[in-house]
C-alpha cells in the first residue's frame, strides 16, 4: 500500500492493491506436489518451466483458490496475484505494484537487495516503476543462472516487453 500510494490516489486502485498484496502468497505454503494435484483437479494449465520449477506455481494456484473461495473476480487482483512471480508482459499498475511489494519485501530479503531496488524507484516519476521492474527482471534472470535453474519463459517475455517499451520511450522522445 505505502508503495501504490506514492504512484496513485484513486481509493479504488489502492483497494485491489492492498486485497492483492494480502492475498498474494496464498499457495505459497503448498508443497509442489499439492500444488501439481490442485492444478490436475482444477484445470489449471501446468507447464514444463512449472514443472522444473514448482515455486512458479503457487501465483496460480493462490488465485484460483482467491477466485473461488472469496469470490475475487477482479482481473486486475487476479493477475497481480497469478504474476507477482514471474512478472509478464503487458502488466497492468496493481500488477506492477504487487510484483515489486513481493520482491522488496523485508522480512524475506537481503536489506541491501532491497535498497538497491528501491534506488530505481522515484516517486515523482510513474516511469521509475518500469526501471524498477526491469532492474528486478534482471536481477532474477541473474540468480537463475547462476543457480543454473530453469529459466520461466514468462519472465523472458516481460523483460523482453519492458525493453521495447523503454526503446520506443527513448525513440519517442528523440
Amino acid at each position: 500500500m505505502e508503495l501504490a500510494q506514492h504512484f496513485s490516489q484513486d481509493e479504488a486502485v489502492l483497494k485491489e492493491v492492498a486485497l492483492a498484496g494480502l492475498l498474494h502468497d496464498a499457495a505459497k505454503s503448498m508443497r509442489p506436489q499439492a500444488l501439481f494435484d490442485y492444478c490436475e483437479q482444477h484445470g489449471i494449465e501446468c507447464s514444463d518451466a512449472e514443472r522444473e520449477s514448482p515455486q512458479t506455481l503457487h501465483p496460480f494456484v493462490g488465485a484460483h483458490m482467491v477466485q473461488q473461495e472469496l469470490e475475487i473476480q477482479s482481473l486486475d487482483i487476479l493477475n497481480a496475484i497469478r504474476y507477482h512471480t514471474t512478472g509478464r508482459a503487458g502488466m497492468g499498475f496493481v500488477e506492477k505494484i504487487v510484483f515489486i511489494a513481493d520482491k522488496i519485501e523485508e522480512n524475506t530479503r537481503n536489506p541491501l537487495f532491497i535498497r538497491r531496488t528501491t534506488e530505481h524507484l522515484n516517486f515523482r516519476d510513474p516511469t521509475s516503476l518500469d526501471r524498477t521492474i526491469l532492474y528486478l527482471l534482471d536481477s532474477t534472470l541473474t540468480f537463475v543462472m547462476d543457480k543454473r535453474q530453469i529459466i520461466h519463459p514468462r519472465t523472458l517475455e516481460a523483460r523482453n516487453d519492458f525493453i521495447r517499451a523503454e526503446k520506443n520511450s527513448k525513440h519517442k522522445e528523440q
